[in-house]
């Protein structure tokens, strides 16, 4: 009997449960929340989008009626709204859909081109600046080039590049060549002026090899050391080669290592080059260098850089190291995308460092080998 009642509870109707809170409106309301939320914030990216193409193709509206490039009050202060702009990070889909706007693609290589001719002005201005603007000695005029605006800048670069070229090479490299380094050639000198302390640094940690070989000393053999670093500078401009020229000259020995040449980048030899040292060669070769560097200016479009690039690594040595700039991102808007890895240009050269910086440093890294 005891048995019963189990049996009739297992026929009898079964209690009705309770609904599992997951399955609730809460819920539902969470998924409809979050579509919102996508929703908008799609639509705040798509306002932000179109704000920047306005405000992008306004400034090249106002860049283009100007008189000239030279600095001023007014072109300055449309350049330097661009170049914040444009050197902020933005999300991937607002970057995308800046780029790929109409208005955007129709003016980039106006933009691009105006920015090049207003750097450059700006150069020549500062240069004949830091030459003529007060005392002439060597230490004043080093103080002036210090002042120019964005020196603290180009010395990032030069730090951020030299840490790329060390990450691809065994020691640092002691003759450089710069394509298209222009009336102030600002890198350059910070470049020398690392090297020469490298070179330093290498001779006080290494003993003279003279003191501790044994050799006889009759011996009509000498010790070599490493050669001081020289920095050849290179551009299609006679004037800003002169002006360059001009201002290392004024600097003394800071600038001693640096020389210079006018000539276009895909030229196969090299004129005999205006130097701060004694008897220099009658003719130069891209093979003697170590590293040899690509502004950000040589060549406008991929196409363009790609045709410069082989060109100048077909006249480099195999295991040379060549450094282009590029631009990533919204700073594509002032200065040109390079890519190295093309299949153009994979039998030539080898990539081994591509950097990207996000802060005040606007130009991308590019370090590449030439193989044999």
């Amino acid at each position: 009997m005891s048995l019963l009642p189990s049996w009739l509870r297992l026929g009898s109707p079964t209690k009705k449960m309770e609904p599992c809170p997951c399955v609730s409106h809460d819920s539902i309301d969470m998924v409809e929340k979050e579509d919102i939320l996508r929703d908008q914030k799609a639509e705040e990216r798509a306002s932000q989008a179109q704000s920047l193409v306005r405000r992008i193709v306004d400034t090249h509206s106002n860049l283009v009626r100007l008189p000239h490039l030279r600095p001023g009050k007014i072109i300055n202060k449309l350049l330097g709204d661009l170049v914040a702009v444009c050197s902020d990070i933005y999300d991937r889909e607002v970057v995308d859909a800046v780029l790929s706007h109409p208005e955007v693609n129709a003016i980039l290589p106006s933009l691009r081109q105006i920015c090049a001719q207003a750097e450059a002005c700006l150069e020549l201005h500062w240069a004949e600046h830091i030459v003529t603007g007060g005392p002439s000695s060597p230490d004043d005029v080093l103080s002036r080039l210090r002042s120019f605006p964005y020196y603290d800048n180009y010395e990032e670069l030069t730090r951020l590049e030299l840490c790329a070229i060390l990450s691809a090479t065994k020691s640092a490299p002691r003759r450089v060549a710069f394509i298209g380094s222009g009336p102030l050639p600002l890198t350059s000198l910070c470049l020398l002026q690392a090297l020469k302390r490298d070179a330093q640094l290498a001779r006080l940690s290494c003993p003279d090899p003279a003191s501790v070989s044994g050799s006889d000393s009759d011996s009509e053999s000498t010790p070599l050391s490493d050669p001081d670093p020289v920095v050849l500078n290179i551009d299609c401009d006679a004037s800003a080669i002169a002006a360059s020229l001009t201002l290392c000259l004024a600097l003394g020995d800071a600038a001693r290592g640096m020389e210079f040449v006018c000539a276009e980048a895909t030229a196969p030899i090299l004129p005999a080059s205006s130097t701060l040292a004694a008897d220099p060669p009658t003719t130069r070769d891209l093979a003697e260098f170590d590293l040899v560097y690509m502004a950000a200016l040589v060549g406008m479009s991929q196409p363009d850089k790609e045709r410069i690039v082989r060109r100048i690594a077909e006249r480099m040595r195999p295991g040379a190291l060549l450094v282009a700039r590029s631009s990533w991102g919204m700073r594509t808007c002032l200065y040109p995308e390079v890519d190295l890895a093309t299949e153009g240009l994979r039998d030539r050269l080898e990539c081994c460092v591509v950097v990207h910086p996000y802060g005040q440093v606007v130009n991308s890294v590019i370090v590449a080998r030439v193989k044999g």
